[in-house]
């Protein structure tokens, strides 16, 4: 979560900033250079190396730089190539920079090796080996866990380590004793003792995950990356070994016009995780499903969080075939609409009043906007239909300020957003007839997912223009240029008074960057494209009839338990390693240590 501020909360919101953490810490993800550039820093290594060489032994310059490019740029660029060869969909420019890092530490080494006796401390050749051992580590642990290879990672960790043991050996820059072989046998000693000792690691933190969810630790960090780099989805098998039947609200709003159909679709589903797991790209795919044919179908987001995320994308047709249920007996009828807004403190709730029915959008814009628990949708959907007969509550998911506030039971704004809720619903308004029109539209940008933007006027007083954006957010200073700019465009045109509200979907789909949310921020596309939509929504307002149905839909999703054992089974995790793993690779260098002594 990139430059987030996390905020304590109570009722169970630290399980969901936890499990933003670990999303959160693709934040330190970073861009890398290109190959070549790569390429061109272990260069610069090894003549850097080479000038050190030359103050450090009798050697000149030149041979000192012979001897640096023979012991770690030419070992470095094999390496490169048989990995590239062993590890065909990894992108060059990753190993590269693995190998560049590796450099780095073996030509520390080496310095360390020639200085260190200058000093009188009799380790120089042991740094060596330990060095070589850790960067046959680094090569495994990236390899098995980053790259997602588990055998291929392990044979190439040992085919590097040949590789510069040999040009370090046969150069004679270091006064190894024994024969070639023997030395070899003290390299890989070293590096195999490191290795047990990585296992030993592994094992203890696997061991809780193992043993309550059925997956290692280290295995779904694999399938992390692997989801993140790959588009692979194994990591949905996990999902579903720990994920649990729930049932959950699915409203559906229909409006039929003259050649045309509109769709409102509110699944108090979470569409997360991040990429193409699970639910991530649920507001494209169920309106893909359900669209064509003259329908457009708005799909917003429900009151959920991650507790509901789907575990994995076949979960999809459970929501559709509910979905199609409810538009397959639909008895649209007449019926009057009018825009009463609620408001307590900060929190507002935009009601659409359509006949007995209410469409109510929340939010606290420009307060931050966070994701709403089930319980708490539930409670807030129970208060609407106090006073109406069937609620569709979306959350507008609309201001991305940095800070995480969940809007869980017991939150002093979950109570204000009841008022809030509560006066909307109750409160005397004049109606007019429903008229309404709809336009979509999609766009290229990264911070909006394959559904695009969709666009409804509502011919209400004022009128009602509601924007969705398939996208995770929008910074509080777009969001109110997008609404001054409609504004202006509704009072440019004579078209009269109107309530701009923006609605994002919170896809997850947009999440593949670095960083946990991807929100909409000021680009000319994005406004160009909504001015656009908004025109087009307008021009096509028409009379329309309504029906509206609230039902529940069953699917497998993380659930809450899980999330919280999830979490606490991590955090135990991370207790133990704290312990663990200093102790272990401090025994680790012991043992290398005296291993070698005595071969």
């Amino acid at each position: 979560m990139l430059n987030r501020k996390l905020l304590p909360m109570d009722n169970g919101a630290g399980r969901h900033t936890q499990m933003e953490k670990a999303v959160g810490l693709t934040k330190y993800f970073v861009s890398l250079p290109r190959a070549r550039v790569l390429a061109a820093s272990m260069l610069v290594v090894a003549i850097v190396f080479g000038i050190a060489l030359a103050a450090l032994a009798p050697d000149n310059l030149f041979e000192a730089g012979l001897t640096s490019f023979y012991v770690l740029a030419v070992p470095g660029f094999i390496s490169i190539i048989m990995g590239k060869a062993l590890m065909m969909k990894v992108p060059i420019r990753r190993i590269t920079a693995v190998a560049l890092i590796g450099e780095v530490i073996y030509a520390l080494t080496y310095l360390a090796a020639i200085s260190l006796p200058v000093f009188g401390i009799p380790l120089g050749l042991e740094i060596v080996f330990l060095g070589s051992a850790f960067v046959l580590l680094l090569w495994y642990i990236i390899g098995r866990i980053v790259f997602v290879l588990k055998w291929r990672s392990l044979i190439f960790a040992f085919l590097q380590l040949l590789f510069y043991a040999f040009f370090l050996i046969t150069n004679g820059l270091l006064p190894f004793e024994g024969s070639t072989e023997s030395v070899l046998i003290k390299f890989y000693a070293a590096s195999l003792i490191l290795l047990g000792a990585l296992f030993l690691f592994f094992w203890i933190i696997n061991a809780p995950m193992k043993r309550t969810f059925g997956v290692a630790s280290t295995d779904a960090v694999s399938m992390f990356f692997g989801q993140w780099f790959y588009d692979a989805r194994d990591m949905e098998k996990a999902f579903r070994k720990v994920g649990e039947d729930v049932q959950t609200y699915l409203s559906v709003f229909l409006f039929r016009k003259k050649g045309k159909e509109i769709a409102f679709v509110v699944p108090y589903i979470h569409f997360g995780p991040f990429g193409e797991l699970g639910g991530s790209n649920f507001s494209y795919l169920i309106a893909k499903a359900l669209g064509g044919d003259g329908k457009q179908v708005f799909v917003f987001h429900g009151l959920a969080t991650h507790d509901i995320n789907p575990v994995s994308v076949t979960e999809l047709k459970k929501v559709t075939d509910k979905c199609r249920e409810v538009i397959e007996g639909a008895e649209y009828r007449d019926a009057k609409v009018a825009l009463v807004e609620g408001k307590e403190g900060e929190c507002r709730a935009e009601c659409l009043r359509i006949g007995d029915a209410a469409f109510i959008g929340l939010t606290r814009a420009p307060e931050t906007c966070e994701d709403f628990s089930l319980g708490m949708g539930i409670a807030l959907t129970s208060e609407a239909e106090k006073r109406v007969r069937v609620a569709a509550l979306a959350d507008e998911h609309n201001s991305e300020t940095g800070e995480i506030q969940y809007v869980e039971p017991g939150t002093p704004f979950g109570f204000r957003y009841m008022e809030a809720v509560g006066k909307a619903c109750g409160a005397k308004v004049k109606e007019g007839k429903l008229r309404v029109g709809a336009a979509e539209g999609e766009i290229s940008v990264e911070t909006i997912g394959p559904a695009g933007i969709k666009v409804a006027v509502f011919d209400t007083e004022p009128k009602y223009v509601i924007i969705l954006a398939d996208a995770n957010g929008v910074i509080p200073a777009f969001r109110e240029r997008i609404m001054r700019e409609i504004e202006g465009m509704f009072a440019e045109r004579k078209w009269g008074k109107v309530l701009p509200a923006i609605y994002t979907t919170d896809t997850h789909k947009v999440n593949t960057v670095r960083g946990v949310v991807n929100p909409l921020k000021e680009d000319e596309r994005i406004m160009g494209k909504i001015r656009e939509l908004v025109a087009a929504a307008y021009e096509d307002i028409g009379d329309a009839q309504f029906y509206g149905e609230r039902t529940l839909v069953g699917i497998k999703a993380l659930g809450a338990k899980q999330a919280i054992g999830i979490v606490s089974t991590v955090s135990a995790i991370v207790a133990v390693a704290r312990i663990a793993a200093p102790l272990i690779i401090f025994g680790g260098i012991i043992t290398v240590l005296w291993v070698i002594s005595k071969i």
